[in-house]
């Protein structure tokens, strides 16, 4: 139990800064309506059939399985379940990334898709007769389950497989890093929230045996000259007072590295694959 709490509280700890934990749900609903505009074109899809085929490989998925996916946003893991599976329920509490994948479905014809608008943080699981009802849950960077007690629900809706999606902590934004090291003289240490080394201690605490593989991922973000501008503020604001000095220093560097007028952010990342059996673990 000792481990279970240390891997539970640095998990709580690493958390206590990151922005959409400080924002209230209609915040958050906000931030994800409006990046589902150009969410598509930001995030790399192109790990997401060599994590289905891993899934296929181990067996947790096949013709006949009833999947969740929490936090679908625009619909890459839904999109490609459908595909293999019997059928998705895809949850998400963005109206905007579910209007995103409503039209998906509608243009690729998909008929084993059904949505479910709510928000996991608040959803009662009996009363939406979720308990233990899908064959496989997958949660792949969904900030909704950064927590231990969101995380661990995926248990109690999950009868057989779980997947769940992190960094590995080691991902790399090169132009956000020379930014710091211009504008502050060092780099920010970021929010390590996301990465799988908390839910698979939690989990091998529990006394479950997850399995953990690794595959690549990366970003695009695109912003004008003001939005850039904007972002880097609100990042130092953080961190140290801004005078007229650090202002001038992020206008400069902001413009300085505009692309065709254009600031543009390239995120490379590792992600871990955890999976596991919600039946299967040892009890202590």
């Amino acid at each position: 139990m000792d481990n279970l709490n240390y891997w539970e509280n640095k998990w709580i700890e690493a958390g206590k800064d990151y922005i959409l934990n400080s924002n209230s749900s209609m915040e958050n609903i906000i931030v994800w309506d409006n990046s589902s505009i150009t969410y598509d074109e930001s995030v790399g899809n192109e790990r997401i059939d060599e994590v289905i085929e891993r899934l296929e490989n181990l067996g947790y998925i096949n013709e006949d399985s009833t999947v969740l996916d929490i936090g679908c946003g625009t619909g890459a893991y839904s999109i490609a379940l459908s595909g293999v599976c019997k059928a998705v329920d895809a949850l998400d509490f963005s109206e905007g990334m579910l209007n995103v994948l409503k039209e998906k479905i509608k243009v690729e014809g998909i008929d084993n898709i059904n949505i479910i608008k709510r928000d996991w943080n608040r959803i009662d699981i009996e009363d939406e007769g979720m308990y233990k009802k899908y064959d496989f849950v997958i949660c792949s960077l969904n900030p909704g389950c950064y927590s231990p007690s969101e995380f661990l629900k995926i248990n109690k809706v999950s009868k057989s497989y779980c997947c769940y999606i992190g960094t590995d902590g080691k991902g790399k934004n090169n132009i956000l890093d020379k930014a710091d090291n211009n504008i502050l003289g060092s780099k920010i240490e970021k929010e390590d929230i996301s990465n799988v080394i908390y839910p698979f201690n939690i989990l091998y605490s529990l006394g479950y045996r997850p399995e953990i593989f690794y595959t690549n991922c990366s970003w695009k973000n695109t912003f004008n000259e003001e939005q850039a501008i904007n972002k880097l503020t609100k990042r130092y604001s953080k961190h140290i007072r801004l005078d007229n000095n650090i202002n001038n220093k992020i206008r400069y560097f902001v413009k300085s590295n505009l692309v065709e007028n254009k600031y543009i952010e390239e995120v490379k990342n590792n992600l871990g694959v955890i999976t596991w059996d919600a039946n299967n673990y040892c009890s202590k």
